[in-house]
């Protein structure tokens, strides 16, 4: 065996060990999932009381370690306030995608969401400079507005999602882009703020 193959057999059984600890991770933390669930590398997890995820079947998310070069080793995950509700449909894909979720963000079947993407539904802090200068004042006052991704959606890497925006079935965001208004279904959007480019 040369060098090159014993670090492909090295990488294959590190992901391997990781998906099964995943798998776990996720199901002790009550997270509902379906068949072919698969997450390589480390997936950071934070849910907070009364919050909910469900994931529909063959789903997957590579994390770090180099396994998808487009996001070097960078870390995503799942970070959930309480009461806040995430729903993954079938056949989703993504990568190092780090979803902040403080009220809801629904995810449809047959989405890609490429390398790095943030998607967040809250302001994460306060627009009035006094209550940002007290963190549970900060944190109470943000403004949250659910999230929409809708079937068949590709999503560039390195994008923005906000809060309160819907993105319609079949779209693609370019890569870079920061979505912070509906985008229609059945166009090519991009830039920042991401407009519609073209019609598919």
């Amino acid at each position: 065996m040369n060098l090159s193959s014993f670090f492909l057999f090295f990488r294959r059984l590190k992901n391997l060990a990781s998906r099964e600890i995943n798998r776990a991770k996720f199901s002790l933390h009550g997270v509902l999932f379906g068949e072919n669930f698969c997450v390589h590398g480390h997936c950071g997890l934070l849910i907070k009381k009364d919050a909910k995820i469900t994931i529909g079947s063959d789903f997957y998310m590579s994390n770090g370690n180099h396994i998808n070069p487009l996001c070097r080793n960078l870390e995503g995950g799942f970070f959930l306030n309480e009461k806040a509700e995430l729903s993954i449909g079938i056949h989703v894909g993504m990568s190092s995608t780090a979803i902040w979720c403080n009220e809801k963000i629904f995810i449809g079947n047959n989405v890609n969401i490429g390398a790095n993407t943030i998607i967040v539904d809250s302001d994460c802090h306060s627009l009035n400079y006094l209550d940002r200068r007290n963190l549970s004042t900060d944190m109470k006052l943000s403004k949250n507005a659910p999230i929409e991704i809708g079937d068949d959606v590709m999503i560039g890497m390195n994008c923005l999602i906000l809060k309160g925006v819907k993105i319609g079935c079949r779209s693609v965001i370019g890569a870079g882009s920061v979505v912070s208004s509906d985008i229609p279904a059945d166009c090519i959007a991009a830039g920042n703020p991401a407009r519609v480019i073209r019609k598919i």
